[in-house]
């Protein structure tokens, strides 16, 4: 009896490790031979580079574009700061340039965490992850379109050097209603060039990518509390502070000397065309409620 259930055991065993190299090759297939043209370099930056036209209910007839012209700055991971790639990484990956494009350790951690908290506190996906699901744009919350956000992400990793993943994703993410990427973000907040930034301003364009509208002072919903926006964008520069001490990307001596009061915004000049209808729709698109609606489904990059 016993020499059977060893036998048993080393069946399933045996069985176990087929299926898993089976769904490896599989998934080395899907990533590395299958044809992907919209994970090329000149695809992506088509889609970096596209403007977001707004048409009338008609569906036919153009309104307006959102963004245009100054609103899309390309930078290359060597004209980013230092200081803004370490105090990303500290705030949304900090294993980004050591793990593969899912940081399995990650998503461990985040789900204990979130199970402490008894909700979604925390998350697990990674800079490659945000950068895929950005870039192709998930189209719903269901396991497949998550699992084909994940084959996108490993065919980034493949395809593409972690510097020039970093790239994509520093140019591509949401500025309020005045474009997209670092070079967009140092204008619109402090009236700089990116390369200008000090510590302070690149922890907290870093901190504030996510919700790039909870944090912006320059709203008109914002500056009615501004003190109360102030102190969450503090309390947000902090952490990420914290996470970069943590992480050994900040020495002990520049963290305890950093003074918070000296985080001085600057609204840039952004120049486009003003016109009445497009400022309602950008304002629309900044309200609480329409953001909770599009991250409902999946969309927290408009």
């Amino acid at each position: 009896m016993l020499k059977l259930i060893k036998y048993c055991f080393i069946f399933f065993l045996i069985l176990f490790g087929f299926a898993v190299a089976m769904g490896a090759g599989g998934l080395y297939y899907l990533v590395t031979m299958v044809p992907a043209p919209e994970i090329e370099e000149a695809a992506i930056n088509e889609i970096l580079g596209r403007e977001s036209l707004v048409y009338y209910r008609d569906g036919q007839d153009k309104l307006g574009v959102l963004f245009e012209g100054i609103h899309r700055q390309y930078l290359t991971y060597d004209q980013i700061p230092k200081d803004f790639v370490n105090a990303l990484i500290a705030a949304e990956d900090n294993r980004f340039f050591s793990h593969f494009g899912i940081d399995v350790p990650g998503i461990g951690r985040a789900m204990l965490v979130n199970l402490k908290a008894g909700k979604v506190v925390q998350g697990g996906s990674t800079i490659t992850q945000q950068t895929a699901k950005n870039l192709f744009k998930r189209e719903s919350r269901t396991l497949q379109a998550k699992l084909k956000e994940l084959l996108y992400a490993l065919r980034l990793e493949h395809r593409y050097s972690k510097k020039k993943i970093f790239e994509f994703y520093t140019n591509q993410f949401f500025v309020s209603g005045n474009g997209h990427g670092l070079g967009v973000a140092a204008r619109f907040f402090f009236d700089k060039e990116p390369k200008d930034l000090t510590l302070l301003e690149c922890a907290f364009i870093a901190g504030s990518v996510k919700r790039p509208n909870y944090y912006n002072p320059f709203l008109k919903k914002n500056q009615a509390n501004a003190d109360d926006v102030r102190q969450r964008s503090e309390e947000r520069v902090r952490y990420v502070l914290g996470q970069m001490r943590k992480n050994g990307l900040l020495g002990e001596e520049e963290y305890k000397t950093l003074d918070l009061t000296t985080l001085v915004f600057k609204q840039g000049k952004m120049s486009y065309a003003q016109n009445t209808a497009m400022d309602l729709v950008r304002e629309g698109l900044s309200t609480p409620f329409i953001a909770d609606i599009l991250e409902q489904n999946g969309i927290a990059n408009i």
